[in-house]
Formats: C-alpha cells, structure tokens, sequence
C-alpha cells in the first residue's frame, strides 16, 4: 500500500493533514482530509488528477505513473481555474502590482528630484566658486583630423604650473557653440578657480587679439567665396564694420548669412540682411574703403 502526507497550514495557523493511500496492484484509492474522507476510488492504474476544496481554495492530488511502473503523488493549490479565492487573489496582485509600480516610479521622481537639487547646488556652488576665487587666463584649441569626423580638445595651465586637457569634444563642423569657424591653435579667455582647475569656463566669444585676426580673416575669406565678382576690399571692410558694430554677433551674422530661420534662430540670412542695410553699418563700410 503506498501512502503519503501532505502538511497544509490555514489561515489561521492550523496544521491540516492531507493524505493518500492507494494500492498499486487492486488499483483502490482513498483521500483524506484530517479525519474525513474526500475521494474513494477504484481500479486507478494510470496518471489521474483529483480536486477538492480545503477551506476556499482548490486543491489538486495528481497520481504519476512512473517509467518503471511504481507511481508517485504530488499535491498543489489550483491557482488558474476562476474560483471566487482565485479571483480575488488576482484582484488583490493587480493592487499589490499597481501599488509596487506606483512605488517604483515615486521613488524614481525622489531619485530625480534629489539629483536634480544636487546638481542645482552643485552648480551654484561651481559658479560662485568662480566667482569668489576666480582666475584669468588662456586655453588653447587642438584640432585634429581623424577618418571621418574632427576632434577638438583645449588645454591650458594655472598659476601653479597645473595643465589641464580636456576630453574629446566631437565636432564635425569645426566650431565654437557660437558658431564661429575654429582652427587648431586658436587661443580664447578661460576662466578657472584658483583651487579647482576643474572647474572653469571656456569663453569663445573672447578670443585673444591673434585668434580675431585669424577668425576675421576666415569670415572674411567665406565672405568672399560667395560673393564672387564685388570688390575684394569692399568685403573685407564688410566683415571689419560688422565686428565693430556688433562684436562676435556680428561675425555671426556674416558667417551664418546663408542659412535661413528655422536653422539659425538668431543669426541668420535675416539678421544679415539687417545688418548690411543698417545707415550707420553703411557709413562704416564707405569710410573704411576710402
């Protein structure tokens, strides 16, 4: 006679015996419940599943046949049928999960919102950092070509002999935030704090008088380029009364005069086109020619 015990601890903390006893050669089976029977039946030679109810919940016993013939019992909770215990269980996972999602995602936003007041700080701190302890000086460009794309870098040196190079900073096109032309060896204003040479800032809107030059001279040689046919010198005094009306805006204005709005929201084909129609831009240019 085979037999075997299950253990089922309720709600409450109360242990329930589930038992089986079952004859492999007469085939006789019974099931029980502590002291009451659940299942009698006959002749049972083959893998068959019995159900009941302990409490509210649906319970299976499964009879395996095994490869060499003996058999083997297993017991388990029926989670899947629509039983009113399985309903509700369902019922109450969907709120748990809801619930944990809510969690998740309120704690995501603490997450955020702490970052985002440290870096706030941070910041506030950096700034006046510069502010109060901040040091003048000159960081230069370093442009190098590679397969397909350019890499410009900076790097300059404090008061105490410290050398700072940046990282990497890919920049196919070649130019400042701005958008000014930039070639290797131009030289800008930085501004870094005597006790972090960390934390500065790079200044490309002030190049040094060298770096203008040069900067001049490529805005001028675009300048140039598509407008073939005028007068060299009229151009060139172009560019020069665009700096000394506007500064680096009006550089811009001169570099970026081809593209139209929606590329350039503020120097553009329109800005330039305000630039070169303004009286006091055309007594400028006239006085430079003659």
């Amino acid at each position: 006679m085979n037999k075997q015990k299950w253990i089922y601890v309720g709600p409450y903390g109360r242990h329930n015996k589930i038992g089986i006893m079952h004859g492999p050669i007469s085939g006789n089976l019974m099931i029980y419940y502590n002291d009451k029977i659940m299942t009698v039946d006959f002749k049972v030679f083959e893998n068959k599943t019995y159900k009941f109810f302990i409490d509210d919940k649906l319970c299976e016993i499964h009879v395996v046949q095994q490869r060499n013939g003996s058999f083997g019992y297993e017991f388990k909770f029926d989670y899947k049928t629509e039983t009113p215990h399985n309903i509700e269980r369902k019922k109450r996972e969907q709120r748990w999960t809801i619930q944990g999602i809510g969690a998740i995602f309120g704690g995501i936003g603490v997450l955020i919102a702490f970052i985002s007041v440290f870096w706030f700080f941070r910041g506030v701190f950096l700034d006046r950092q510069l502010q109060n302890n901040g040091v003048d000086g000159w960081a230069s460009i370093r442009v190098i070509d590679r397969y397909n794309y350019k890499e410009v870098y900076y790097h300059f040196e404090n008061a105490e002999g410290e050398i700072y190079n940046s990282k990497p900073l890919p920049n196919n096109e070649c130019l400042t935030p701005e958008g000014l032309p930039l070639a290797d060896g131009d030289v800008f204003k930085i501004k870094y704090a005597a006790s972090n040479i960390f934390n500065h800032r790079l200044d490309y809107t002030q190049p040094n008088q060298e770096t203008l030059k040069k900067i001049i001279k490529r805005i001028a040689d675009f300048h140039v380029q598509h407008h073939q046919g005028r007068m060299f010198a009229e151009l060139l005094c172009e560019v020069q009364a665009s700096y000394e009306l506007r500064g680096i805006d009006g550089l811009l204005d001169v570099y970026n005069q081809l593209k139209p709005a929606s590329k350039s929201e503020n120097f553009n084909e329109e800005s330039f086109s305000r630039l070169i129609h303004n009286d006091t831009f055309q007594l400028v240019v006239q006085g430079c020619i003659q």
